[in-house]
């Protein structure tokens, strides 16, 4: 049985010096004939909700899925009366146990369902997201922010703290999913918007801003770990960060003993070469193109 998904995101793909992770993870998802994707949320976050929600419902009608529902959510930290958020926790209640919530941007959309149905979080089977550090990250010649869980540190402190499974992808590990300049031909098939879009991040991103030739695929990870969860280690630690911390990002490890709620956060990518091949052959089968 195909897993069901909700994609919950800010995705700016295909607007000019704007981050693309996102919008390549929702077309991961919809090459994976494992995956039932029943909605995508949206949330302020790369880009303002009004230019977030009109991207994703652009890749969508591109790709000729206008139909599939594209629920606006959170403008700001803190907003909860949103249609994301019924969407949210209506698909939950309607599912329990069987709908898992892949979030790839702030957190506000989830702790806005959980207060519009306290048994949200119980109904969910899992949350797999991205984001936080745990030291300063820089990449390059850059101190790079953390932008996720910092955005809506509230949210992320309901998240971290929820009582369903938890997945969680810091920026440490993802730093093991670069995209370089020598995937770059592997594109050679795509559409001309999607190539250019990859081809100018990589440029803005990856040499302009960092230095470092790449950029990474940050939302990739949490994605890829819902259909190939071998790929990564196991390492299920009691996160203690305050919203305070969460505030920078900043995750906390509880020390031995201590009473928390147990995340599962991977510190390694077993297999680099299969991830990345699953991803292209993934994205071309997205893309009409068949696989690699």
């Amino acid at each position: 049985m195909a897993e069901r998904v909700i994609f919950d995101c800010d995705n700016t793909l295909g607007l000019p010096r704007s981050e693309i992770d996102d919008g390549l993870t929702l077309l991961y998802l919809l090459g994976r004939p494992d995956i039932q994707l029943l909605g995508v949320t949206t949330t302020f976050g790369n880009g303002p909700i009004d230019k977030v929600q009109a991207q994703t419902v652009w890749l969508l009608d591109s790709l000729g899925l206008g139909d599939l529902p594209v629920e606006r959510g959170a403008g700001r930290r803190g907003e909860t009366d949103t249609a994301a958020a019924r969407f949210l926790a209506e698909t939950a209640a309607a599912h329990p146990g069987e709908v898992t919530v892949l979030a790839t941007g702030p957190l506000g959309n989830l702790r806005a369902a959980a207060e519009r149905d306290p048994r949200f979080f119980s109904n969910l089977k899992q949350i797999a997201c991205m984001g936080g550090y745990l030291e300063p990250l820089r990449i390059g010649w850059r101190r790079v922010a953390e932008l996720n869980l910092s955005a809506d540190p509230k949210g992320a402190h309901a998240v971290l703290n929820a009582p369903c499974p938890v997945v969680l992808m810091n920026a440490h590990i993802c730093l093991q999913a670069p995209f370089t300049l020598w995937d770059l031909p592997r594109t050679a098939r795509w559409r001309a918007d999607l190539r250019r879009a990859v081809a100018l991040w990589l440029l803005a991103f990856g040499f302009v801003h960092c230095g470092v030739g790449a950029f990474y695929l940050w939302d990739l990870l949490p994605a890829v770990y819902l259909s190939h969860p071998e790929l990564f280690d196991r390492r299920p630690v009691r996160i203690r960060s305050t919203v305070e911390d969460l505030e920078t990002g900043t995750l906390v490890v509880a020390d031995a003993g201590e009473e928390r709620p147990v995340v599962n956060m991977p510190s390694r990518i077993v297999d680099p070469r299969r991830f990345k091949a699953i991803l292209f052959s993934t994205w071309d089968r997205a893309l009409g193109l068949g696989e690699n």
